[in-house]
Parts: structure tokens; sequence; C-alpha cells
């Protein structure tokens, strides 16, 4: 029997706008859960580079904006189908489903107790430029009745859907059957759900790649006012502010944006035993607390201080400090005057700077032409080398690729001579860059410690006022 269930990918809030459909891209082709590749296979395009097709397709009918990608999980039941079988199943289906409109990527995993396929396909159609419409009723419709029918022929067991809309019923009636163990089993529940949002907070730097990293972990994202997470096959979501203090959508924001604390290289006991807590092993251990759990054993120790985001305080105070020494050490500082004549010498350095690098865009403006030429000549170069390896399928690219490097000697460049004039104008940018930040942080760092002798001399006189007033009474 086999399960499906269908999540979209939306548009990044900030930054690279398609960032959540290359993360799944990455994931569900990552070579450690599908045998270095073998598991892999693409429909109406190359998985070498399948993101940069679909990003195409998009721009070419100008719909780069909104939903970006389908990411679809088939999951069977343990034990019933081989990892051949199930991508043969998985493949059908995409050539049934999707047919010649989608560019799609599908792929198998073995990496837990149950195999199961991730199928990513592009939210705009590549032949029509429409985009993909999920309706009311698709799924009860089409998705699982076609893994259903699929399922059938190859002789494994088939999931029922009278029982799948009687169970909606139930729910919608308010109809609640739980098991005798039921506190038990949610707080087994819950600890899985704080192991992996804790996993996901390291990992991601914003709280939308947050919510990203729990999304590729397979849970369903709910609530708008109270954040919920639902896992795969679990009946009801979980607000995770119930789950504690540290879990509310405040402090989850907080951990995120925390640097993280080094870790503890060595405790001091030597070649003493070390004894570490093994789960038993009917127990659902997920991907990544099997990684944090082969992680402790390897590193011989029984605990790990999940909550660095406390010490944040601590760390950037150490980090200001550490700064103002060492500027205090480089310019010899023992007056508040020189910190004066080193806030307009950072002035006239920056403003030097500005001029140098009008200067250098100035010259290098008329290599803007052959830098562009340039970019077009890499991005045909992949389906130049595909024709040259044997597909005539790309014999027009390969033309329009052999065009643009005839064109770029007629100028007088060769490739090579432009990528080195290319690299050359890109350090000198990069170097004018840094020393800018330098410029900038030393002068932060001179106005912090003037502000702070301007506000110590102000207490001092306070205090000494106060003293004159208790003596003259």
């Amino acid at each position: 029997m086999a399960i499906s269930k269908i999540l979209h990918m939306k548009q990044a809030r900030s930054g690279y706008m398609a960032k959540h459909l290359a993360n799944g891209l990455k994931y569900i082709m990552n070579p450690d859960k599908t045998e270095n590749g073998r598991y892999i296979s693409g429909s109406n395009c190359l998985t070498d580079n399948v993101l940069q097709q679909m990003l195409d397709t998009k721009r070419h009918f100008g719909k780069m904006d909104k939903r970006q990608g389908y990411h679809l999980i088939i999951s069977f039941e343990e034990g019933e189908v081989s990892e051949d079988t199930a991508f043969e199943i998985v493949g059908h289906f995409v050539k049934e489903y999707l047919g010649p409109d989608f560019e799609a990527v599908y792929a198998i995993h073995n990496d837990t107790e149950h195999i199961h396929g991730h199928i990513i396909f592009n939210s705009v159609r590549c032949t029509t430029g429409y985009k993909y419409n999920y309706k009311n009723g698709e799924w009860d419709q089409n998705i699982q009745p076609l893994v259903n029918r699929l399922c059938s022929e190859h002789g494994l067991s088939t999931l029922n859907m009278d029982k799948v809309q009687e169970k909606r019923h139930r729910r919608r009636m308010g109809e609640q059957k739980e098991p005798d163990d039921k506190s038990r089993r949610i707080s087994d529940r819950d600890t899985r759900i704080m192991h992996d949002v804790d996993t996901a907070v390291k990992d991601a730097e914003t709280y939308e790649e947050f919510l990203e990293v729990l999304e590729i972990m397979g849970y369903e994202i709910h609530g708008k006012k109270h954040l919920a997470v639902q896992e795969p096959g679990a009946r009801r979501a979980r607000r995770l502010e119930q789950l504690g203090e540290e879990y509310t959508e405040e402090m989850l924001r907080c951990r995120i944006e925390q640097p993280p604390v080094p870790s503890v290289t060595s405790d001091g006991r030597g070649s003493e035993l070390v004894y570490i807590f093994i789960p038993y092993r009917q127990r659902h251990l997920t991907r990544y607390q099997k990684e944090c759990f082969v992680r402790k054993y390897r590193a011989g120790k029984t605990r790990t201080d999940t909550k660095t985001w406390k010490y944040r305080a601590n760390l950037r105070a150490i980090k200001q400090l550490e700064e103002e020494y060492l500027f205090l050490a480089e310019h010899q500082i023992h007056t508040k005057e020189q910190f004066d004549e080193i806030i307009l010498q950072v002035d006239k350095e920056i403003a030097v700077l500005c001029e140098e690098r009008k200067l250098k865009e100035k010259k290098n403006k008329p290599y803007q032409t052959l830098m562009n030429l340039l970019e077009k000549i890499d991005e045909a170069a992949i389906e130049a080398g595909l024709y040259l390896k044997g597909y005539p399928e790309f014999r027009e690219e390969y033309v329009q690729y052999k065009h643009l490097v005839d064109k770029l000697r007629g100028l007088g460049y060769s490739i090579a001579d432009m990528r080195t004039i290319a690299c050359q104008i890109e350090l000198e940018k990069r170097m004018l860059e840094n020393r800018r930040k330098e410029l900038l942080k030393e002068k932060r760092i001179a106005l912090k410690l003037k502000e702070d002798i301007r506000q110590k001399q102000q207490v001092k006189k306070i205090e000494a006022v106060k003293c004159w007033f208790r003596e003259g009474r």
C-alpha cells in the first residue's frame, strides 16, 4: 500500500526567489539517500541542470513569482516493496500524471524504515506556460486513485478510499477514538517534535528558513496566530507553544537569530568510560534524530546543551571587547582627541575609495558588453557539451553557442582572455569593498569608545554635584 501527499513551495519572502525550490531539489537528490544517484531520474529535464531549466521556463513565460513548484511524496508500506519496484511505480506515476507538460525530478529514498518516493515538478507548464492548478478533490479523484492503480498492477495492496472518507466524516462530526495509552503516545510524539524543531532551529538562519526545513522534514505547517506542525500520518496538528516557553514563535525567532556557541572539545574526563543512552530499537527515529545520536555517540558525550541561544548577549559583549582592545592597541590611543583624528582620517580614506571605485567603473565600462556576451556563452555551454556528447536535440543550442564564441573572437578576445579580465575586475571590486568595510568598522568602534568616555565623564560630573550638595547640607 502506498499513501501520497502533495505540498506546494512558495516564493521566498526575501533573497533568492526560488530558494525553497532549490532546497527541495537538493534534498530529494541527496546521494546518501538515493544510492549515489542510482534512484534519481527526470522527466522533460536533465537532473544535472534541472533547477536552471525550471527557472528558464518560468522566465520564458514571465512567471517567476508566487508558487515555485510542488512536492509530491509517495510512502510505501514497510517491507512490501523494493527500491527498484518503488522507482518504477513512481516513474509511471510521473509519466501518467504530469506527462509532457511539466519538468519533474523524482527519486527514491531508502534511509527510513519504509521506502518512499519524492517528486518535485515545476509550477509552470513547459508546453503552454499555464500554471499547475490544484483543485479541491484532486487528491481523491486523481492522485491517490492513480497510485492505487499502479500499486495494484505491481501486486501491492492499495489504500481504501472509503475508509479515508469515513475518517474524514468522523473528524467533521467530532468523533474521537484514542487508544488507552494516549498519554504515553502523545509524550513520545512531543519528544520527537521537540527534537526536530531544535534541529531545524540550528540549521536555519532565518525564521522563514526554519519553516522551510520543517516542511522538508515532512511536517505540514498550520496556523497564522499560533504556529502548529503536523507529522506525516498524524490526525491533528500540534501547537508548538504548548510544548514549552522555548517553542513560542517569539522565542523561536530569538533562538534562530543567535550565533552558535562553540562546543566544548574536552570535558576533562580523559579515558574515563562514558555511558550513553541508546533508545530502544522499536522506537521510530527521524533522520535528524539518528544523525544527532550518531554525533553524540562518536563524541562520547551523554548530552548536548541545546539552549545555546541564551548566551547571545555574552558572546556579543566578548566580541565587542575584543574589537575595542585590538583597536586601542593598534592605534595607541591615549587621549580623547585621538578619536576625532581617526574619524576624520577614516572619512578621508572612504572618500578616496569612492572616487577610486568610480574611476574603475568608468575604466571597466567598455568591458560590460563583453562580460554580458561571456555570460550568455556560459549559459549555452552545457547544452553545447551535450550535443557534442551525442544528443542531437541540442543542435540548435550548439549552433547558438558557436555563434556567440565567434562573435567574441571577432571583437578580439578569447574565452580565456575574458575570464581573466572578469576575474581581475571582480577581484578589484572585492578588495575595494573589503577595505571600505574595514574603515567603516574602525569608525564605528571609534565613535562607540568616544561616546562611552563622554557618558563616563557626565556620570562623574553628576556624582560630583551630588557630593557637593551632600557636603553643603
